[in-house]
């Protein structure tokens, strides 16, 4: 090795974490020193967030996550804005790959449960993910079961596919039960939805405002009458008052 060559040592702790973030920092300022690099990430992978700024600071986190620069420019991890946040997912044919390439050596068909005899409505759904064990021969099997009322927007393929929609929740669950130091990052879109939909506070309290009136308070017209008038029989024994005060005086 020549003395030109740099080596990062991790060390344990604070300077750990530091190494890391120094490192990234400076990929992220080699790979985004072209501008069109960054306006064609808002506009692909990261389409939806406000600004560059965001950007910049969602890649970041993700890299911190252990993903990789190149994973947001195929889009195998990108994000979902709501409100003024983001969450950051994959896609779960990404998810299955990485799994494969961990020991995933297969799957067993969606289980569901319904809530009516003529299983029409999905109550759960349970997956199970088969995994050989690093070391061994043994192949294990981690099922995860998901609550579909826990996921469902009951919108658009939630309310055309909603099989489809909660086995890849379920199958996401237990690729991470299979392959906790490897997937343990790994959040799909369809876990998502419902959390992305949910409406941001600022927002329902801005719309909110736009019914009310500062200053004013409803009362129909008959109530509105009275009271007035005990305003103006009020200012009358008031004005009475001072004058008999007076006239004592005198």
């Amino acid at each position: 090795m020549s003395e030109q060559e740099e080596v990062v040592v991790y060390d344990q702790g604070e300077g750990n974490d530091k190494a890391i973030v120094e490192q990234i920092n400076a990929r992220l300022n080699t790979e985004l020193a072209d501008p069109k690099v960054l306006t064609a990430l808002l506009a692909t992978t990261f389409a939806g967030l406000k600004s560059t700024t965001q950007v910049k600071q969602a890649l970041m986190e993700g890299m911190i996550r252990g993903f990789s620069f190149e994973d947001f420019l195929h889009k195998h991890v990108y994000a979902i804005p709501y409100g003024d946040k983001y969450s950051l997912v994959t896609s779960i044919d990404h998810a299955r790959k990485r799994g494969m390439r961990n020991g995933v050596v297969g799957s067993g068909a969606p289980e569901y449960t319904y809530t009516d005899d003529k299983k029409t409505k999905v109550e759960s759904c349970s997956v199970t993910i088969k995994r050989l064990i690093p070391g061994t021969s043994h192949v294990g099997e981690f099922t995860a079961t998901v609550d579909f009322k826990e996921y469902t927007t009951g919108r658009n393929l939630w309310s055309s596919k909603p099989k489809t929609m909660i086995a890849k929740v379920a199958e996401m669950h237990a690729l991470r039960k299979a392959c906790p130091d490897e997937l343990a990052q790994y959040y799909s879109e369809e876990e998502m939805h419902k959390e992305a939909q949910q409406p941001n506070r600022w927002s329902v309290a801005k719309e909110d405002s736009k019914t009310l009136k500062m200053g004013s308070v409803k009362t129909n017209n008959a109530t509105s009458n009275e009271g007035q008038k005990d305003q103006k029989n009020k200012k009358a024994e008031a004005g009475k008052s001072d004058a008999d005060s007076v006239d004592e005086e005198g």
